[in-house]
């Protein structure tokens, strides 16, 4: 049985993929309203999972903040408490490196396996059971997370064994789709200005050198609420390992005064 921790607009359509697929799944998450939109399209929850962590084989959070998964890794009613040793725990959630790090510590202290497994490619992306994944931890652990991912996940990446670095490369990624947000917005102001069509204009620039993912979807912009977040990890880690970020400090300002952008 694998426990879905966080039926949100990511967790809900990831657990429906894996049910689809076959698994044994059970849902949770801390709002009645989200467990009930599960329960509707034929999925099983509780409203406790500290009673069904000794059955799980797997747990996959995804949740959005540190808080929220330090508490189910680590809390009174939680997976080191609770879960039983080999337990697979892919955390999803985009968090800092160092964190994933010291998580995997403690977990592996009750004999708990991690994956740090981040996703790209968005909402639409597991709506649509497309996500790019981003994996890191030991090898046999990122094949047993790649062999339950696979009902909504189209892409992975394994880059290395060390946890963290799966957070690194989605954090790259982050850097760059804000960076172009920005420029996206920047760029379709001054040909607002001028009268251009910016629906037009935008069919033209995804054909061109000025092509990026954020301005093919730039219609659903609003659905993309965690540029904040994602750009104080971003140089929180760069801060850390001494590289110069200036562009991302830019954009970090820019983020948060985006008339297209919706923060969460």
């Amino acid at each position: 049985m694998i426990l879905y921790s966080g039926l949100g607009r990511m967790g809900l359509p990831m657990a429906c993929h894996a049910r689809d697929a076959g698994h044994a799944v059970v849902g949770f998450d801390p709002s009645a309203e989200r467990r009930s939109l599960f329960v509707a399209k034929g999925g099983q929850v509780v409203t406790d999972p500290s009673g069904v962590y000794p059955q799980a084989e797997a747990v996959v959070i995804m949740v959005g903040s540190e808080r929220q998964v330090e508490e189910i890794m680590t809390g009174e009613g939680g997976i080191v408490a609770h879960c039983r040793p080999g337990t697979l725990v892919l955390v999803i959630s985009t968090v800092a490196p160092e964190f994933i790090a010291r998580m995997g510590t403690v977990a592996l202290a009750s004999g708990i396996r991690v994956v740090d497994a981040p996703v790209c490619r968005a909402e639409m992306g597991a709506i649509a059971g497309t996500l790019l994944a981003f994996l890191s931890g030991p090898d046999a652990d990122c094949r047993d997370a790649v062999a339950l991912m696979k009902p909504y996940v189209a892409d992975v990446e394994i880059v290395g064994t060390r946890l963290g670095a799966a957070q690194i490369a989605k954090t790259v990624n982050n850097m760059i789709l804000w960076a172009c947000a920005m420029a996206n917005e920047e760029g379709l102001r001054l040909a607002a200005a001028w009268d251009l069509d910016p629906a037009s204009l935008r069919r033209a620039l995804v054909t061109s050198s000025a092509n990026n993912w954020a301005l093919q979807h730039w219609d659903r912009a609003g659905e993309m609420p965690w540029s904040i977040k994602d750009m104080e990890i971003a140089l929180r880690s760069a801060l850390d390992a001494g590289v110069s970020v200036p562009l991302s400090e830019a954009v970090n300002v820019l983020v948060r005064r985006s008339q297209v952008l919706r923060h969460a």
